[in-house]
């Protein structure tokens, strides 16, 4: 992404009266990466929900007292080891609803950097 920003932006803002290196991150860096910081938010608020499989390899699942005990494995428990499909599915359903709008809410946030 660093290296996509055109060096011309970075001059252009010395003219302007940049001078800080915090000045050029907050007004040239962060507005010409905005595409790059949105992939990074969707990819990275995906991937939290597979911190599950993460925990179910380390501990075993079950854990000792379900002391790595997350949503998901909450969800993995009672969808393919109680067989309670419909609790399991709305715990999902919540998730994937929780997710929707976090990604909302960071191209909300990021939408005014995008092209």
């Amino acid at each position: 992404g660093f290296q996509n920003i055109d060096r011309s932006m970075y001059e252009a803002g010395a003219i302007e009266g940049i001078r800080t290196r915090w000045q050029e991150l907050i007004y040239i860096v962060i507005p010409s990466m905005g595409p790059q910081l949105m992939f990074a938010a969707v990819m990275q608020i995906v991937s939290s929900f597979t911190a599950g499989t993460v925990a179910q390899n380390l501990v075993g699942f079950p854990s000792t007292d379900y002391k790595a005990h997350t949503i998901m494995t909450h969800a993995f428990d009672y969808g393919w080891q109680r067989f309670e499909m419909g609790y399991a599915s709305a715990i999902c359903m919540i998730l994937f609803i929780a997710m929707f709008l976090c990604n909302r809410l960071i191209a909300k946030l990021l939408g005014k950097y995008m092209d």
